[in-house]
Parts: C-alpha cells; structure tokens; sequence
C-alpha cells in the first residue's frame, strides 16, 4: 500500500461563509483571518516536516491527544505571533519513545528561547539522532547555526519569524 503525505493545520474562531464566482458557477467558502491562519499554519508543516499543526486556541478543548509545543511562530501577514503544536498521537497510543521526544524536545526548545546556541544545537542533535531524524528538530538545528553565526541581538524574544507562506 502507498501511503501519501497529508499535511494539516488547525486553527478555531469565527469565520464567514461566503460565496465566491459568476452567474455559471457559484461556490461558498469559509473566508476570514481565521482561514488564513490555518492555511498558513498548513504550510507551516513543509517547512518542520510534520503532518499535523494546531493553534494553541485550536487544542483549548481538544483531550486525549499526546502533543508538543514547537514554539511560538509570527506567520506570513500577521501582527501577532502564535504558538503552534503538533499532534503526534491519541495518548493511548503514546509510547516511550513519543514521549521521550516530546521531553527531550522541550529541553531543546527551552534552550532556543534562551539564546543558548550550543545547548540547544546540541539537544537537537540528540533529538535527531534518537528520534530519526525528527523535522522540528533539524528546523531548529539550522536556525540555532544560523544564529551562532549571525546573533539576533538584545531584542531576542524566542519568536520565529517566518518571511515564506
């Protein structure tokens, strides 16, 4: 059997249902900001080779699910940054080692937002290496050399600014 590749973002709110075309061909679509930033939380899953991203806001009611932070991105057209998680699996589903990365990538995360360039390079490292190559972490890995090289200076607010959709 071929597996393919699904990527999905989920994002909750209010939005509109809005028709869209000519007099030949009418359809509706769910339109608004809430929309958007679902469509660019999908996109979000190209750049961390993940499959499933949600908003902090869409996981507010959602139990039963094993996640993990992957911190807090300022998307493509948006003023205000969000944190996004990714769904990994139903918790009874979660074995040692689902869980093992989701600790081991904490501490990682935890060492970006401090500015630690060398810790946290090298707990994603271990996240790679223990993990399969696990997405999040070579996303990180690259930025964390990136800003080794090239410092974000004393404004460093742990965000992600994304420039590509």
């Amino acid at each position: 059997t071929m597996q393919l590749p699904t990527r999905i973002g989920l994002h909750c709110g209010h939005m509109l249902l809005g028709s869209v075309g000519a007099v030949a061909h009418y359809e509706y679509r769910a339109v608004g900001d809430i929309v958007i930033t679902a469509t660019r939380i999908e996109g979000l899953n190209k750049s961390l080779g993940t499959q499933i991203l949600v908003s902090e806001e869409g996981l507010s009611d959602v139990e039963g699910f094993l996640t993990r932070e992957l911190g807090e991105f300022l998307l493509v057209g948006k003023s205000k940054p969000l944190v996004v998680h990714e769904l990994r699996c139903r918790l009874g589903e979660a074995n040692g080692q689902q869980r093992g990365l989701c600790a081991d990538f904490a501490e990682a995360l935890a060492a970006f937002r401090k500015g630690r360039w060398e810790e946290a390079i090298e707990q994603f490292e271990k996240c790679i290496v223990h993990y399969g190559g696990d997405g999040p972490s070579l996303f990180y890995k690259r930025l964390c050399e990136q800003y080794r090289e090239n410092p974000p200076g004393e404004a460093w607010d742990g965000i992600v600014r994304l420039t590509q959709k």
